[in-house]
């Protein structure tokens, strides 16, 4: 696919190409929930579009994708199909990168296809994200923690900016908390606009392994497919955003109970997947491994050279470790990972595929025995692949 000869891995934060395509052809004539924040946007966008499918034409942008790219624009759960993709190629003349092509792509696609609503997940930071030429219904975002250093900056606050950078006249609901929450705050007095605290506003519990409570405009008894403590918190995100679209508490319920989202804690036999990808996500992970019941950990790890390596491996619960080369040209090498495994008493075997590193774990484990394949959702795309 023509969207395949663009190059991946070039990132450059400017809006200057998605300015000049909105203004000849990208105006939207629906309502989009823009889903910004460090970690669970992707589950926020599953459980928002889950309950708005109940009624409505949705259409969800989210990234990166597992498999293939078709998977990052979907329609009431159909994804766009290849032929689709390949009348957009005239998109090139604009000189996108491979993201703000598909942002352009999603953008003219949900028009074609008359939806209510779109729920677009940013990219990268916020300001200068692709998505962000989109004038929201309603503003999320999720947390805010350390992450692409390199292009959001080095400590919470600057980070918290850049993420702030989507608010516009929208409403905005937050998970984030300490000197991030205080600059969202900030921003949205500053905007003359409303914001709901998740945790302050709307307050929620964890009642059983995937059940919840949560406590908002109503109560709600809430049963989720999907594992993690934290979802609890994406959840309670999701329920406020369709109170504020006044979606009854029925569909609301039944919209999360509903959701799906592939390699997010995701079960397959013996194995568990997440795409835990920087160390505020490998501690969630950790706290949600009390959902499930084993004997020993074999843990497959790895990630884009990038990321805060020692941090996340730093971070791993205690089993046996293999490292894996994943197939991109930013991902880690496995004998760095295996180098900084040492610092902290972790023992890396080294795998040179996900292939190998999967019949390596099968070896290693007893028959009471977890293999947690974690790090980069690149990671898990391929090893979804071999499992299924």
């Amino acid at each position: 696919m023509w969207i395949d000869g663009l190059k991946e891995n070039i990132i450059d934060l400017s809006l200057e190409r998605m300015k000049k395509f909105v203004s000849n052809e990208g105006k939207v004539n629906y309502e989009v929930i823009h889903v910004g924040g460090t970690n669970g946007k992707g589950s926020v966008c599953q459980f928002i579009a889950g309950i708005l499918d109940r009624r409505y034409k949705v259409g969800v942008y989210t990234s990166p994708h597992l498999e293939r790219a078709n998977e990052r624009i979907v329609v009431n759960g159909k994804e766009i199909e290849d032929e689709e993709i390949a009348k957009y190629e005239y998109l090139k003349k604009y000189g996108f990168t491979y993201f703000e092509a598909l942002t352009a792509m999603a953008i003219l696609y949900f028009k074609e296809k008359k939806v209510d609503y779109a729920v677009m997940e940013v990219g990268l930071g916020g300001r200068y994200d692709a998505t962000n030429v989109v004038n929201p219904t309603i503003t999320i975002i999720t947390n805010v923690a350390k992450e692409h250093e390199k292009y959001l900056g080095n400590d919470i606050v600057s980070i918290a900016r850049e993420k702030a950078g989507i608010i516009k006249d929208a409403p905005v609901i937050t998970a984030a908390r300490g000197k991030a929450l205080e600059v969202i705050k900030k921003v949205a007095k500053e905007r003359g606009i409303e914001a709901y605290i998740i945790g302050k506003d709307v307050m929620w519990r964890k009642v059983g392994r995937k059940k919840f409570v949560v406590q908002s405009e109503e109560n709600y008894e809430i049963e989720s497919r999907l594992y993690g403590n934290f979802q609890g918190e994406n959840i309670a995100i999701a329920v406020k955003a369709c109170e504020l679209l006044n979606i009854e508490k029925e569909n609301i319920v039944e919209g999360i109970k509903n959701a799906r989202w592939p390699g997010r804690m995701e079960k397959i036999g013996k194995f568990l997947l997440d795409g835990c990808h920087n160390p505020h996500a490998i501690e969630a992970f950790v706290s949600s491994l009390e959902d499930f019941d084993y004997e020993q950990l074999i843990i497959i790890f790895g990630a884009m050279k990038d990321k805060d390596l020692d941090e996340m491996i730093k971070r791993l619960p205690e089993g046996k470790y293999i490292a894996v080369k994943i197939e991109n040209e930013r991902a880690a090498k496995p004998e760095k990972i295996a180098e900084i495994g040492e610092k902290y008493g972790k023992k890396f075997h080294i795998a040179e595929s996900v292939a190998e590193a999967i019949k390596i774990a099968d070896k290693m484990a007893g028959e009471n025995d977890m293999v947690c394949i974690v790090g980069s959702l690149y990671l898990v795309g391929e090893a979804r692949k071999i499992l299924l």
